[in-house]
Order: C-alpha cells, then structure tokens, then sequence
C-alpha cells in the first residue's frame, strides 16, 4: 500500500495522489457498507415476513381449533373464507399406518381457490417449520415466489397444519431499490469525497506552494529573505522554520565568502604594486635577465587584473556594481578597440559603429568591451567584427569571430565565473574565467542583457542591448548595410 502511495505522488503530486487515495478509501468503505446494508435488509424483511406468517397460521389456527360447531372442514372452511391473505388448512384422513396417503386441504383463502397446497410441510401439533421460498399458484393463474410457514395445532377431531404464506416480491423490490442507490449513490459521494479532498488538500498545500515560489525567486543576493511561516504550529511550519534557518546559514556562508574574497584581493594588491616596482628596478642595465624580467612583469599583469576582476565581483556580490549615471557615447568607446594593444594578441578587431549613445559608467562599459573583444582574440582565427547599432530603443553591440564557436550546451554557463571552455584551458591563453562574467555582471547593473549566439559563416557572437538614449530625429535606416554579411546576427538570441 505504502508503495503505490509513493509511486501515485510521483506521478500524481500530492495533491492529486490525496484526493485519489482519499477517493478510493471512501469506495472500498461505501461498496462494503452498502453490500452489508443489502444483506442485513434483505434478511431484516424477511424476519419480518416469517414472523408475520406465523402470527396468521397462529391466530387461524386458534380459531378451528376453538369452533367445536360442525365439522372440522366446515370449521376450516368457515375461518379461511373471504380472506385476502394466502392461508391454507390442511389434515390428513389417512390411517396410522398409511400417514400422508389421504391428505386434504380443507380450507383456502379466496385467492388461492382450488389450487394445491403452497407446501408439503406436514409439522406434528405445536411445531412450526418454515420454508423461505416457494413458488406459490394463484386462483388466477399467476405465480408468486413467497416464503411459506407451515404450523401444526390438534383440534377436536384431529390434528390439522395451517400453511400461511408472505410474498417476497417486497423484500425483492425493496433489496433492488436500495441495490441500485448503492451502485448510483457511491460513484457520487467518492467523486464529491475526492473533490473536497482535493481543495483542502490545496488548501493544505498553499503555504508549501508560498514557500516554493519564494524559494524559486530568491538568487545568490537574495539569501536575506524568508519564506512565510504560516501560523498553525504543524509540520508545514516546522518546515518553513528549517527552511528559513537553511538560508540563514547559506547567508552567513556567502558572507564569509564574500568578505574574503574581497579581503584576499584587497590586500593582495599591495604586494603585487611591490612587485612591479620591484621588477621596474631590476630591469636596468645591471639587473636580471630582460626576458625573465619581461615574463615576471607579465605574469603580474595577469595576476593583477584577476584580483581587479576578484574585486569587482565582490563588490557586485555585497552591494551592487551601482554604476555612475551619465551620457557615453558607445560608437568611442568602440572605436579605441581599433589601436588598444592587447597582450592576448591575436586578431586586430574591425569595428563598424554608428553614434548610439547611453546612460552608464564610461569605465565599466569600457570593460565589457574590452572583455569581449579580448575574449574574440584568444578564439579568432582571421577576422574579428565590432559593430555599434542602434535598434529601436536599444543599442545594440555585438562582438563576432570566426573560431570555434560556443556549443549551445554552454551558452548560459559561459557568462558564469571561472568557467573555461576546453579549447580556453590552456595557461597561454591567459583568461581566468572572470571576464565574460564581469560582462554581464557590468551588463544587468545598465539594465542590458547580453547572449551569444553562432555567428553566420561559423564562429561566435556576442550581442549586448543595452537602452540608448532616445534621438530626437527619425529613428536611423536599417544597418545592415554596413555590416559585413558573414556577421549579421541572426534573432532569437540566448538570453541570460
């Protein structure tokens, strides 16, 4: 039982499996309670008949027995006549040594005439025997199914049985009335027990479901709130009190996190800042190796920019990236991409880009940028394309290349930190992991949304939307034009 339980609230849900279970019990209960209300009906009618006829055969024996006037027959004859029940009188004029070679009915009810007798029932005097069902003729033909006691009582002349009979047609019609209330009243009440049980088990449910709906809005910066603990002291509230003391303990988790993660960046940025002077020093003409100089001052540079990115993330974490508010113009930021040097190396970017203009920090964005197109140079194999549109309210910047491209499997896990595709894994593409996700951490604070997508022609593309402010001249021509056709975005993009 316990088993197909489980496996009904698998498949079901609680709700349902409840209402089912609740819905079946109640069958299984009215189906016994109504076959035990058949039975205990049709044996209560028919105690009722049997002791209806044995006070008939008792009082219409009593009076042939009481008439000494006449003859027995016409004693019976007397007692029995005009009657609308179904008695019969009954004596046997055979001899001692030839009982029930001669016996005879003496007296009848109107209704049964000269029919035979309704049974072979021959008690001695003083006994009463029953017979449940017997099929008793009619004076006009008809049969009925009756049940039939046969009662022995000794008269004045001789021993005599009188036979009274009840019809069953009663109790039959009677059983199969309440028979067909059952078959129609169960399916009812189990369809109204499983309705009810349904909504109460809603009901029930409702504060699990307040609770899973807060829990599935609640996101990394979100562990300060609490889910609803609902007033009845039961197991409900009992779980929503765990619930809520489990993401007190993940906020105070995330919190240590948190602080040493900017802790550890902060303080490691004074000795990197020794370092580089350091290695400044050493790179006169009496100092170390150029080269080994060269690669230290390199690798410090790298370690440099994860804990500036470490730090960023951090503050993005605790509070926010709350970046400044002012007007950027987007296509100048785009356009130093053209003569930045880059130590990644690689592809020099193309950058087509029309004046679009936002609300944002010139520095953050300045970032996302240069994250992007940075990521395009480790991947690239001979083109790299910038394009700066404007597409309705957004302004619209995508970054595309011609390399491997991101599967569609990773496309959402991509802008996640320290996430490093197979192909980036190598020490001497120089990415930690950090810089698609300060892209999107700097790309959600300006209210944009950024995905990647297969740029036409092979390779990825980044897009980034981010709300332009509106010109007040007519919206510009379609841009296609200039862009390169192998990086026209397709729509329909990833979002995060």
């Amino acid at each position: 039982m316990s088993r197909l339980r489980e496996r009904l609230r698998a498949r079901l849900g609680v709700r349902a499996a409840s209402a089912l279970a609740a819905a079946a019990s109640v069958a299984v209960v009215l189906m016994l309670a109504g076959a035990v209300l058949v039975v205990l009906l049709d044996r209560s009618m028919r105690d009722s008949l049997e002791n209806t006829a044995i006070q008939q055969s008792t009082q219409l024996g009593q009076r042939v027995a009481a008439n000494f006037e006449g003859e027995l027959k016409r004693n019976a004859v007397d007692a029995t006549g005009k009657r609308t029940d179904l008695v019969q009188v009954i004596t046997d004029y055979s001899p001692r040594d030839h009982a029930g070679s001669d016996i005879q009915i003496i007296g009848s009810s109107d209704v049964l005439g000269e029919r035979p007798r309704m049974s072979e029932l021959m008690p001695g005097p003083g006994e009463i025997v029953v017979d449940p069902v017997r099929t008793v003729e009619l004076e006009d033909g008809t049969r009925a199914e009756a049940l039939v006691v046969a009662q022995g009582f000794d008269t004045k002349y001789r021993p005599v049985v009188v036979l009274a009979a009840q019809p069953l047609g009663p109790v039959h019609q009677a059983v199969d009335t309440v028979f067909v209330m059952v078959l129609i009243g169960v399916p009812f009440l189990v369809l109204i027990t499983g309705w009810i049980t349904y909504l109460f088990a809603g009901r029930a449910l409702r504060p699990v479901e307040a609770m899973r709906a807060q829990v599935a809005e609640l996101t990394d910066r979100d562990l300060g709130r609490r889910v609803p603990v609902p007033p009845a002291r039961d197991e409900i509230a009992r779980l929503a009190e765990t619930m809520n003391t489990m993401l007190a303990r993940l906020e105070a988790a995330q919190g240590v996190q948190r602080r040493f993660v900017a802790d550890a960046s902060h303080e490691l940025r004074s000795p990197l800042a020794t370092i580089a002077t350091g290695l400044e020093l050493m790179a006169g003409p009496d100092g170390a190796d150029p080269a080994t100089v060269a690669t230290l001052r390199g690798e410090t540079e790298r370690l440099n920019r994860l804990v500036e990115g470490l730090l960023l993330l951090a503050r993005a974490d605790e509070r926010g990236l709350q970046p400044r508010r002012e007007e950027v113009d987007l296509d100048e930021v785009v356009q130093a991409e053209r003569t930045r040097p880059s130590e990644v190396g690689g592809v020099t970017p193309q950058v087509r880009a029309e004046p679009v203009r936002v609300v944002g920090d010139r520095g953050q964005l300045l970032r996302v940028v240069r994250n992007l197109v940075d990521n395009a140079r480790r991947h690239a194999r001979s083109r790299i394309l910038v394009t700066v549109t404007r597409r309705g309210p957004n302004a619209v910047l995508e970054v595309a290349d011609d390399g491997p491209g991101v599967p569609v499997a990773e496309r959402a896990r991509v802008f996640e930190r320290f996430v490093r595709l197979d192909e980036a894994r190598a020490r001497a593409d120089g990415g930690a992991g950090l810089g698609l996700a300060i892209v999107a951490e700097v790309v959600a604070a300006h209210g944009g949304d950024v995905a990647v997508e297969d740029a036409p022609g092979g390779g990825a593309l980044f897009r980034v939307r981010l709300p332009a402010i509106p010109e007040p001249g007519p919206a510009p021509s379609d841009v296609a034009a200039v862009r390169a056709p192998w990086a026209r975005a397709q729509p329909g993009s990833i979002m995060r």
